[in-house]
């Protein structure tokens, strides 16, 4: 509430903007002189991938509160994809494991001397679930807290304990931890629940390159939380995935973000991602030209003077951009392997079914959506932070909202945040994101919306999230 009175003055006062995006597809954010094939348009418009999308203009609100939906998801999709369990740099070293939960599955993701492995988090004795914490560093074995049944860091069984009191009947089968298809890539680690599931090269095949240049396995992480949202999962996933919402939700983002002239690509598997171009006033914002306080920041950022700008405000971005490729930069980052407008833009890929990220040469937001086990109306948002090594005194944008007192050098992983959405601790951006999730979920049982939402072609993500999750959902993908 109170982001929203603080910006009360600003949140309405657009300029129509004068040649709208009728077909956002059909825009491609000019590339600087440096430039890559990764940069370039999608070779797929929407239609292509999903001839039925007319289909998904509008969306049914049962999709986000009926439990028999959710069952159906739970053995149709998480159970099917690959997903996103965590980052490489949180387990460095043989021994190191964390813990990953989705649903009513729980994992351990650690790694051996073989490299990472992944197996359910469950004792093949009773259930019980082998580790309780988050994170864990120099094990040898996993044993469990109730009858002391070990597993080693191959999910092998080496103890049952007693083991002559058990009658040949109870220990026939397998009692080894059971596996997950397990990939360790870009310094990210994905498992996939499909005990034969799509190769990881052509699932996630058309943003390989343009993740690869981010060196996201020289980052770490820096902020983590877990907030506990009464939302479903894809109320908060679609939050992310347009950017109609920013002029109205994030109104001081407007002196310095274009939120209407953004590329969108689509990919195949789900996959997709909006250009936004950084150091450019918004098309509705009053006034395009003069250097407005925003502007200047990032300039003074930079180390650019005002005396030393040639142009107005539209020239900010382009000065920006040949600022950070001085060797002598202030932020400390080699940026010879990324184009021109990656130094200043958000490169804002979504990777089905759950993750979305805002990347910077300087740091990077993911954030992932995890279902509740059992209310389809409540959901995790889990906020990670990464950060590349910055000089001193540098930090990742401050959008994603590390606080001033925390550390960023990577000489600490700070321990992961739960929090709930009355008092997230995301940052004020993802705050404000957070309260739409709240609001929209509970509209969603409302009389008056005759149980549709809809969509325009600036929300063309979000029909493109449905329609590959259908596919799933009626068994055409997954098998």
């Amino acid at each position: 509430m109170a982001a929203n009175a603080r910006y009360a003055e600003i949140r309405f006062n657009d300029r129509p903007i004068k040649e709208q995006l009728s077909d956002p597809e059909s825009f491609v954010l000019e590339p600087g002189e440096v430039t890559a094939d990764y940069e370039k348009k999608s070779p797929w418009r929407l239609e292509e991938l999903h001839p039925d999308i007319a289909n998904y203009r509008t969306a049914k609100t049962s999709r986000s509160i009926d439990p028999a939906v959710m069952a159906v998801e739970e053995e149709r999709l998480w159970s099917k994809v690959w997903l996103l369990a965590g980052i490489s740099s949180d387990i460095p070293n043989v021994g190191d494991w964390f813990r990953f939960d989705l649903g009513k599955q729980s994992m351990i993701i650690v790694r051996n001397k073989d490299g990472v492995a992944a197996f359910y988090n469950v004792c093949k004795h009773r259930g019980n679930e082998l580790v309780q914490d988050d994170f864990g560093h120099g094990a040898t074995s996993f044993t469990c807290i109730v009858h002391s049944w070990r597993f080693n860091l191959n999910g092998k069984n080496v103890r049952v304990t007693d083991r002559d009191t058990f009658r040949e009947e109870a220990l026939c089968g397998n009692l080894d931890l059971t596996p997950l298809h397990v990939r360790e890539w870009g310094g990210m680690v994905f498992v996939s629940m499909n005990p034969d599931p799509m190769p990881f090269e052509e699932y996630y095949a058309d943003l390989l390159p343009m993740l690869a240049s981010y060196k996201i396995e020289n980052m770490f992480v820096v902020k983590h939380l877990t907030v506990d949202i009464p939302a479903n999962w894809k109320t908060m996933y679609s939050a992310f995935n347009e950017t109609y919402h920013a002029h109205a939700t994030h109104p001081q983002i407007k002196p310095y973000v274009d939120d209407h002239y953004v590329q969108y690509d689509f990919y195949r598997n789900g996959h997709n991602r909006n250009l936004f171009s950084v150091g450019s006033v918004s098309p509705r914002w009053p006034d395009n030209r003069f250097v407005n306080v925003g502007l200047a920041y990032f300039l003074q950022e930079a180390g650019v003077k005002m005396s030393a700008l040639k142009g107005d405000a539209r020239h900010v971005r382009r000065a920006l951009q040949q600022a950070k490729r001085s060797e002598n930069n202030p932020y400390g980052v080699d940026y010879s392997g990324y184009t021109d407008n990656q130094l200043t833009d958000d490169w804002n890929p979504s990777l089905f079914p759950n993750v979305t990220m805002n990347m910077h040469p300087e740091g990077i937001l993911l954030q992932r959506f995890r279902p509740h086990p059992t209310d389809p109306e409540r959901g995790y948002q889990d906020v990670f932070v990464l950060s590349a090594k910055l000089a001193e005194g540098r930090r990742p944008p401050a959008y994603m909202g590390v606080e001033d007192d925390v550390d960023v050098t990577g000489k600490v992983r700070p321990p992961i945040r739960r929090s709930t959405h009355d008092n997230p601790q995301a940052g004020e951006v993802v705050e404000q994101d957070i309260a739409n999730m709240v609001t929209m979920q509970r509209g969603m049982r409302s009389k008056g919306l005759n149980g549709t939402i809809v969509f325009s072609e600036q929300e063309r993500r979000i029909q493109h999230f449905y329609a590959e999750l259908d596919l799933y959902l009626e068994g055409k993908k997954g098998n």
